[in-house]
């Protein structure tokens, strides 16, 4: 297109630069091809006829009486041309002779007859009859348009042999008739080879664009067939045809492959038979119909024995192989995509662990649920919250965990009705969906087996553990019109079945609602209750069974509130958990408990609680630090109260950081000790200086044999690795002689004394506080305890490492805080 736009250009301007149509760009691997080309047109003209008919036509007219010279010299001209046209043609039947040189060979042969027969012409124009002259001009004329037109592949040749004849046509006119004479002659051919040459150059042109072009578009179609037959053979996707009727025509090997279907079954097929009905088939049917293109129809079938989906695209076509339009176009298997997207929305949609329905799910089907609730009729919702999960999931594993959950959602599936649906929402949390129920009873008796089988025991390990669960029981519409609230109320069922002991099943009430913004109330009247003084301290005594006396006193924090009186941790200690006021809580206990210590006789001990959220906290052991420093209370006698809970998390973490505490000389007590399914293990991965037997254990110990026994082996196991065993809950002196026989150090209970205020403690304490402590005093303690890292089986290089960088951190304290 570019060489076109540039030939017609040339074309619009001067006649010299029609030369540049003589110029075409052929790459070098096509100079053979071209010459092939050239030369073909050279032998397409019976050049020696001609010169036979162009000698026979000289000698007529020139007669051959008139000059014999002439005559011979005519004969011997023609047999030389006619002699070169033989040799030339000769020698391009070698086989190993190129075209470029053959095309040379063609240009001198034609060369020396243009030299030859211009030369005949002149001489017959001088020695030809009067009155033949006229015949010779216009036979001259004649020459000239054939000689160009019969070589013009070899243009600048061709326009020499028009003007050496026409040379020769004037020359020979001035000889015979002088200048004057040869004029119009001369014009004539002057005028001749003007045209000649602007129709040798174009035509020329002409012929070598079509011949390129012809050339590259046949390169470009074999490219474009090659591409295809590979695109369809090796591609992911593949071409078909099918005609106007929907027939499939001429089917691929990869078609046929993709289909499973040998291609004489194939051709002739309808397209729309391979495909499942459905909307999609519908739409490739109407288009077809229609005579439309279509493009991206996602359609299902069956495809060598397994489910496929292809993906299909066709294109309306005038004419297809010859015959009436069909369409055209390309097919892909979409299969793996497919597949894909179901996987991407089951995973939007489904628990990957248990695969029951998630939150998503559950809440689009219990919106349908809620607008279709009919008005006889009533739905119903069962909340499952498993008992104890955190402490089986930590104290076995993530993966006991996992196999637990998985066990709960069988088990619950099993239970329920058709059309009910299951769903887990949450960590350990699970929902039932009761669509259609006749009477509330029926979704109780159905809570009521969910109980069952979830207390059969699920075995982790080779060992048995009993699963349990709270539930909570809510129904539609009366207590609840909406999806939330009706989730809502069931969770406040479930809530209540926790408190009241667990493993159980409530239904809610509205008094649950009204119990709920109780516990609202609360968290916002303990945040202002610890900023406005409404907390204080009683202290409950730790007695040694040795000596009878009392070593120390527990801290119990109570809240006087200022419409509901004195409240008990009990009820408020849940709450500060729930809301995370339980940190800034436990500060205020641990500060004001230690600043009360300071003013007790030395020897009595002071036992603070501490919530596994503080512990979590980063500022603790710097609060521990700055609470002693402060208020001058010595290490030793702070003791700290943390529970099995604690290790669920960070394990390895949370034994790092009572290690730092335990190295500044303050003891750590396991509390609860035997409630929690890893007790022992506990043990053994930290040296704790006590742990309290649980008052459960000891409620039973005079009528229950088991009691007695765990109680008996706790006790010895304590003596045996020197750790001092505190007794819970002692109420009577049937307990307290039990316990002192079996060898428990230290008891505390209503038997001595329940918690009172400090201001009650039967003691003198001391007026002024005493002198605070020095931190340097505290990093001097921290570093006492290298025998304690050892006994937990960690690296005493890595523990002496980490002991002198937390001894930095306490000695990089500002020393105005140690000296207040």
């Amino acid at each position: 297109m570019a060489e076109s736009k540039a030939g017609h250009a040339l074309i619009r301007q001067t006649p010299v630069t029609l030369l540049a149509l003589t110029r075409h760009h052929v790459e070098p691997h096509e100079e053979d091809w071209f010459a092939r080309c050239r030369s073909d047109y050279l032998r397409s003209f019976p050049l020696t006829l001609l010169e036979l008919v162009r000698l026979a036509a000289l000698l007529l007219l020139v007669g051959p009486s008139t000059s014999t010279a002439f005559t011979c010299a005519a004969l011997a001209g023609c047999a030389l041309v006619v002699g070169i046209e033989l040799a030339v043609r000769q020698r391009e039947t070698k086989p190993d002779l190129s075209q470029s040189l053959a095309l040379r060979y063609r240009k001198t042969g034609i060369g020396l007859r243009t030299l030859c027969w211009s030369a005949i012409l002149g001489w017959a124009i001088v020695v030809a009859p009067q009155g033949h002259t006229h015949e010779l001009a216009s036979l001259g004329l004649a020459m000239m348009v054939i000689d160009g037109i019969s070589i013009l592949t070899l243009p600048h040749l061709a326009l020499a042999s028009v003007f050496a004849s026409g040379g020769a046509l004037v020359a020979g006119a001035i000889t015979r008739e002088g200048l004057a004479g040869t004029a119009p002659v001369a014009v004539i051919v002057l005028l001749l080879a003007s045209f000649l040459h602007w129709s040798i150059y174009n035509l020329y042109y002409l012929f070598a664009t079509r011949r390129i072009r012809t050339k590259r578009l046949a390169q470009s179609h074999e490219t474009i067939s090659l591409l295809l037959n590979q695109y369809d053979d090796e591609g992911s996707d593949w071409l078909y045809e099918i005609d106007a009727r929907g027939h499939i025509s001429n089917p691929s090997p990869r078609f046929c492959d993709a289909c499973g279907i040998e291609a004489a079954q194939l051709g002739g097929m309808p397209l729309t038979a391979l495909f499942h009905e459905g909307v999609h088939l519908q739409e490739l049917q109407d288009k077809l119909q229609r005579g439309e293109s279509f493009r991206d129809l996602i359609l299902p079938l069956m495809a060598c024995g397994e489910e496929r989906w292809w993906s299909i695209s066709g294109r309306l076509v005038d004419q297809l192989r010859g015959e009436r339009g069909g369409w055209r176009g390309f097919i892909a298997d979409v299969s793996e995509a497919k597949r894909a997207e179901a996987r991407i929305s089951h995973m939007a949609h489904f628990d990957l662990l248990t695969g029951l329905p998630n939150r998503t799910l559950f809440n689009a089907t219990l919106e349908r649920t809620m607008m279709r609730l009919s008005a006889r009729r009533t739905a119903g919702m069962l909340f499952v919250d498993l008992d104890h999960f955190k402490e089986i999931n930590d104290g076995y594993g993530h993966a006991a965990g996992d196999a637990l959950l998985i066990e709960v959602g069988r088990r619950l599936e099993q239970v329920v009705r058709h059309g009910d649906m299951v769903a887990r929402i949450g960590g350990d949390e699970f929902v039932v969906l009761l669509p259609d129920l006749s009477s509330h009873e029926e979704c109780l008796e159905i809570g009521q087996r969910l109980l069952e089988v979830l207390a059969m025991p699920l075995e982790i390990d080779g060992q048995a553990m009993p699963i349990g669960a709270s539930i909570g029981a809510a129904f539609a519409p009366e207590n609840g019109t909406t999806g939330d609230e009706l989730l809502r109320a069931a969770d406040l069922a479930m809530y209540e079945a926790k408190l009241g002991g667990r493993n159980g099943i409530s239904t809610f009430n509205a008094n649950m609602r009204e119990q709920m913004q109780e516990r609202r109330d609360l968290a916002t009247g303990l945040r202002n209750a610890i900023r406005s003084d409404q907390l204080e301290i009683h202290y409950q005594p730790l007695v040694d069974l040795s000596t009878g006396q009392t070593g120390g006193y527990e801290a119990l924090v109570r809240w006087n509130h200022p419409s509901r009186g004195l409240l008990g941790p009990d009820l408020f200690i849940p709450i500060a958990e729930e809301s995370r006021l339980i940190v800034e809580l436990g500060e205020w206990v641990l500060r004001n408990a230690l600043a009360e210590a300071a003013r007790w006789p030395d020897h009595l001990t002071i036992a603070i609680n501490v919530s596994p959220a503080q512990m979590r906290d980063k500022s603790f052991l710097p609060l521990v630090t700055h609470a002693l420093a402060s208020s001058g209370v010595l290490p030793d006698r702070l003791e700290l109260e943390i529970t099995e809970s604690l290790f669920i998390q960070n394990r390895d973490e949370v034994i790092d950081l009572l290690h730092s505490i335990r190295k500044m000389g303050v003891r750590i007590s396991l509390d609860d000790f035997g409630t929690g399914y890893s007790s022992l293990k506990y043990l053994h991965a930290f040296p704790f200086d006590k742990i309290k037997i649980d008052r459960s254990f000891i409620a039973g110990l005079l009528d229950r044999e088991d009691c007695q026994a765990i109680v008996q082996s706790v006790i010895t196991l304590a003596n045996d690795l020197d750790i001092r065993t505190t007794a819970e809950g002692v109420e009577n002196d049937g307990q307290l002689e039990a316990l002192r026989r079996q060898g428990c150090a230290q008891v505390q209970g209503f038997l001595f004394s329940g918690a009172v205020p400090s201001q009650n403690l039967p003691f003198e304490r001391k007026d002024s506080q005493r002198e605070p402590v020095r931190r340097d005093t505290l990093v001097e303690l921290a570093h006492r305890s290298d025998r304690d890292a050892a006994i937990v089986g960690g690296s005493t290089d890595r523990r002496k490492r980490q002991e002198k960088h937390r001894a930095k951190s306490v000695g990089n304290q500002p020393r105005a805080n140690a000296g207040r």
